[in-house]
């Protein structure tokens, strides 16, 4: 059930929503009423999806940060507070669910520089927004945090050792937060993802035995387990679901949107 006024006059920040899954859940939070700030490094697509938003009668703005840098992310969610005066929802994806993630890599074939990229891309990035969201909506007592992950940090997959490791992390940050920040009034949840039908796959550089025809057979293999197609827009909607009223009583949860793939506990 679509709830077009859920989210009416929030002030909800989107990272990482220039494409793909960011992108569709910026429009799904304008689409339910909030007044969405797009991030991305590129002001270009940043701005199109700005464009998008307002001609479906939404509103939104675009605010450029590198995910990767806790001061430029600290910086950026100043801005929005100063220009706005709060800050109610954080819906924090990007870098590790991006056009540009790593790749798939085998453990013994990643060196100590893989290790620092893919915990900084599928941690820290979440962990830099999330502070300083947090820092933000504590004054106000109330705010909504949604952190988007892969189910690989739920369930073991080869050839994402690091990638599960940093998101699992990730995830158990989030529910260790869900004690500290319900105190202030905040509520902190993950949803976890696999393969996405409509966001192009990104599968170069990585291990040759997992890499065959630029990944194909595993995007094969993956479609065969899943019993539904999962799109970007089921994500928006989970994400939206945790942002808005309908989950007020739910804190600390991830909640997998993978087609049937995998049931983890």
């Amino acid at each position: 059930m679509t709830h077009p006024g859920s989210l009416q006059d929030k002030i909800a920040l989107v990272t990482g929503a220039t494409a793909y899954i960011g992108r569709a859940v910026a429009q799904e939070l304008a689409l339910r009423g909030a007044h969405v700030v797009v991030n991305g490094r590129n002001a270009e697509s940043g701005r199109a999806v700005v464009d998008e938003i307002a001609a479906a009668g939404g509103r939104a703005e675009f605010e450029a940060a590198d995910l990767t840098d806790r001061s430029a992310v600290q910086a950026m969610v100043g801005r929005i507070v100063q220009h706005h005066g709060r800050l109610d929802v954080l819906v924090a994806s990007g870098a590790g669910a991006s056009s540009d993630s790593l790749a798939f890599k085998l453990f013994a074939e990643m060196d100590a520089a893989d290790f620092d990229a893919y915990i900084r891309s599928h941690w820290l990035t979440r962990a830099y927004a999330i502070q300083a969201a947090a820092a933000a909506m504590r004054g106000h007592k109330r705010g909504k945090i949604v952190a988007i992950g892969t189910d690989a940090g739920r369930v073991a997959t080869v050839g994402e050792s690091f990638i599960g490791g940093a998101t699992g992390g990730m995830m158990q940050m989030c529910r260790v937060l869900a004690r500290e920040l319900g105190r202030d009034g905040i509520r902190i949840n993950a949803v976890a993802m696999s393969y996405i039908w409509d966001a192009e796959p990104r599968w170069g550089g990585g291990s040759p035995a997992l890499a065959g025809a630029h990944g194909q057979g595993m995007i094969d293999n993956l479609k065969k387990r899943m019993l539904f197609p999962v799109h970007c827009a089921d994500i928006a909607n989970a994400a939206a679901f945790f942002a808005g009223p309908e989950s007020d009583a739910i804190s600390g949860q991830t909640l997998s949107v993978n087609g049937g793939l995998s049931t983890p506990g």
